[in-house]
């Protein structure tokens, strides 16, 4: 998925819901410039979450996300799909989540294999 028809996704996803609506925030990338990172909303709520409780450094997720890309996903895309299974294992494991809300596409059920 290209960077374009990853933009695309996200606007088509936001609708007139706040938490879904496209926010973009500058992170150093490892050359030290600054890259942007775009994720819906709720997704940064997340990550401030998980930042003032000292689960997570998002810069550093960034950096190493970066050096270890993923076929043809986008640097945002792929750190989309590790925060949303980041929240996915707080649930499953019955850890503490900002909301008793799994994120969408939830499912518990075969999930636990990949908790090693």
């Amino acid at each position: 998925m290209s960077h374009i028809e990853f933009m695309q996704y996200l606007q088509s996803q936001a609708g007139s819901d706040a938490q879904h609506k496209p926010v973009t925030r500058l992170y150093k990338n490892n050359a030290g410039t600054d890259v942007m990172i775009h994720l819906p909303q709720s997704y940064w709520d997340y990550v401030d979450w998980s930042e003032a409780r000292g689960d997570i450094d998002f810069s550093y997720w960034v950096t190493h996300t970066e050096q270890n890309p993923f076929e043809d996903w986008t640097l945002s895309r792929l750190l989309m799909y590790w925060l949303w299974l980041d929240e996915c294992r707080r649930h499953r494991l019955g850890h503490e989540t900002p909301t008793d809300t799994p994120p969408e596409g939830y499912e518990a059920f075969g999930e636990r294999s990949n908790d090693g």
